[in-house]
């Protein structure tokens, strides 16, 4: 039967969620804790490969095991196996032609900053620490400039490509804004229908960049045009992103 899982993840301890063979990764710990109780070789499908240090609260996994095996008991094993650092939050059958990644029609990332003077050892692997003061509302109106389909190669990572294949780096943004719950804390929000490499954290890096005075706002539209990444800022810190939610 194959099920789908919503799970979530410190990623701080872990270099990334793709299977690596010698290194400690979401999906390796995952594929093992699974493998113990189907009695079979099993692999995760997911919904976004997040890099080294990126965090989830709701990632969503697909993966086949045998129809004999109880939900209950392998929700318990898992989260008893590998957690409190990766754990199942929800777990139920679905359709045989049921994929994590490509059934997906949306994804939603947020990214946090603290924006004091001082940092704050509770959320040193939580969120980026800015001490110099941004401009938010510069930064909301460049966030504005995302939302449509857009090529997004000035905010992407180039993928490594077999020869003669082309990969597009087209993508929609649904929405994508800040919210300040307080003085110093500050999240970046954007649903995407999918993500490329290093996209939001590049997205990010270039709009502390507007907040801090060095890009104008408007520059916005011209960088996305340009489609060189070379023209955007640089890229955040992995530490303050979430997976948050994927929608189906």
């Amino acid at each position: 039967m194959r099920l789908r899982a919503r799970v979530a993840y410190h990623g701080a301890d872990f270099h990334g969620f793709a299977d690596n063979p010698g290194v400690k990764s979401v999906a390796g710990e995952l594929n093992k804790a699974i493998t113990l109780v189907a009695g079979e070789s099993v692999n995760v499908a997911c919904a976004g490969r997040t890099d080294k240090g990126v965090h989830a609260v709701g990632q969503v996994i697909s993966f086949d095991i045998p129809d004999e095996i109880s939900l209950e008991k392998l929700f318990l094993s898992v989260n008893s196996q590998i957690g409190p650092a990766v754990l199942f939050t929800d777990l139920e059958i679905v359709d045989k032609e049921f994929d994590a990644r490509f059934s997906a029609i949306s994804r939603t990332y947020s990214y946090r900053i603290l924006n004091s003077r001082d940092s704050d050892p509770f959320l040193v692997d939580r969120a980026w620490h800015i001490a110099n003061s941004l401009d938010i509302d510069s930064m909301q109106k460049a966030s504005n400039y995302l939302i449509g389909e857009h090529d997004f190669s000035s905010f992407c990572k180039k993928p490594k490509l077999k020869s003669g294949e082309i990969a597009s780096l087209v993508r929609r943004v649904n929405s994508a804004g800040w919210s300040c719950p307080s003085e110093t804390d500050l999240y970046f929000e954007i649903c995407a229908s999918s993500f490329c490499h290093q996209m939001v954290r590049s997205i990010v890096g270039t709009l502390v960049d507007v907040g801090l005075g060095k890009i104008p706002c408007d520059a916005m539209p011209e960088i996305i045009s340009l489609s060189d990444r070379q023209a955007a800022g640089g890229i955040a810190p992995p530490h303050g992103l979430i997976l948050q939610s994927v929608k189906y």
